[in-house]
Order: structure tokens, then sequence, then C-alpha cells
């Protein structure tokens, strides 16, 4: 795609006043984007071309989790998703369907509101900006075909079975493990768990699982609920 530079260097341009704009002027930055966005035909190009076929509510669903009583944001590992995804938000918070500071403080809590936007800035917008790029300038990889396997599926019942006990998993970790970069370890796990619960995947929620429980099993923690989850698996998954 040829085009001049003008348009990331603008793009460019706001994202770094984005990172530190004060609360109250969010939203007007966020619709300055939106609006760099739609006035270069390179960014018009490449939007058009990753949001084709894409189910943005299905997608957004997926996205928005919570595990236990914590709001998580799962975002898409293939960059045409995530790009089309955090587009979309982009689009919905300008609207004002979707609430920019209820969202930074919901799925990025911290000390302050403006904590909260900085991390939202260099966690979601910062990527994106990244990804959108290197399309514009690379162009766009179409992906791989990868060898496929048959996906044996999990009975419906067992996510809602063991989500249970995850929210007990969740407290204890959150109570009693005083390392931080263990908690945080053992926190994408569980979220990692809750992924495979949610796909049905036997062979994911079994690998996931294992992992899991020898770390919790390490900390001697969770006993209970480790005994309750095996139970669980081997009710549900016996024929697996």
């Amino acid at each position: 795609m040829a085009y001049s530079g003008e348009g990331v260097a603008a793009l460019v341009s706001i994202i770094d006043e984005l990172q530190t704009v004060n609360l109250i002027l969010a939203d007007k930055k966020v619709k300055e984007l939106l609006k760099c966005l739609a006035f270069y035909p390179e960014f018009r190009t490449v939007l058009g071309h990753v949001n084709k076929g894409f189910d943005y509510q299905t997608e957004k669903r997926k996205a928005l989790q919570k595990v236990g009583e914590h709001n998580v944001l799962r975002l898409p590992k293939n960059d045409k998703q995530f790009v089309a995804l955090i587009m979309g938000m982009l689009v919905e918070m300008d609207a004002g369907s979707m609430d920019l500071l209820s969202f930074t403080r919901n799925y990025f809590p911290a000390t302050t509101g403006q904590e909260s936007l900085d991390l939202f800035v260099s966690k979601v917008v910062e990527p994106f900006k990244y990804a959108l790029v290197n399309m514009v300038v690379n162009g766009i990889k179409e992906e791989q075909v990868l060898v496929e396997r048959t996906v044996d599926f999990a009975p419906s019942g067992l996510g809602e079975q063991v989500k249970n006990i995850l929210v007990a998993i969740v407290k204890t970790v959150n109570e009693t493990v005083q390392d931080k970069n263990a908690r945080g370890e053992l926190m994408l796990m569980l979220e990692a768990f809750a992924a495979a619960l949610d796909s049905r995947d036997v062979l994911m929620i079994k690998a996931l699982w294992t992992g899991l429980k020898k770390y919790l099993g390490a900390l001697k923690i969770c006993s209970r609920e480790i005994e309750k989850t095996e139970e669980v698996l081997k009710m549900y998954l016996t024929t697996k």
C-alpha cells in the first residue's frame, strides 16, 4: 500500500498525547483518534479488511470476562481480530454506549482513575497502534493454515460446576499468596483455565488443570478446592 507517512505520524502523535491526557479530556482524545483513522485512506483500507467477517459482539463477549469477582479482559492474539475488536470498542466509547472511564476502572483497576486510564492506554491502545501501523507499512499477512485437530468437547455443565470452585481458589490466592509474581502467574493460569472451560476443549482443560493443580500444590494451598475439582472433572470427563 502506498502512503506518505503523514497518517502514521498523526496517529502516533494523538496516541502520545493520550498517554498524558487528563481524565476529563480522555473522551475528546478518543474522538480525535477516530477522526484520524477515518481521514486517512491507508487506515480506512486496513480497517475495512480486518472487519470483513468479524463478529464484533461475539468477540467482545469473549474478551470481557469475569474470573471470580474480577473483571478480566482477554484480548485476541491474532492482530487482525485484535485491531477489529479495539476499533469497535473505541467506536462504542465515542458513541457513548460504552463508558471509557468506567471501562478502564473495571478492567484496569488501580489506585486512581488516572492510573487506570494510563494502564488502558499502555496495554490496549499502544499495542493497537503498533498492530495497525504494522499492517499499513508491511501489509496484512494472512495466517498460515494450521494442521487442525478434532476437538473433543466436554459436557456443557462442566464449566458452571468448576467455575463455582474457581471463585474460592481466586479468593484464597489473593488472600494468602504474598509474592506478587507468584500471585500474578496464578491469576494468569486461572484465567487460562477459565477460558479452556468456556471453550469446552477437553485436551486444553486437562492440560491447563494439570499445571494449575501442580502450582497450587507446591504452594500448599487450596487442597480442598483441588480435590473438589478433581472429582468434578472425573465425573464429567470419565469417558473422555
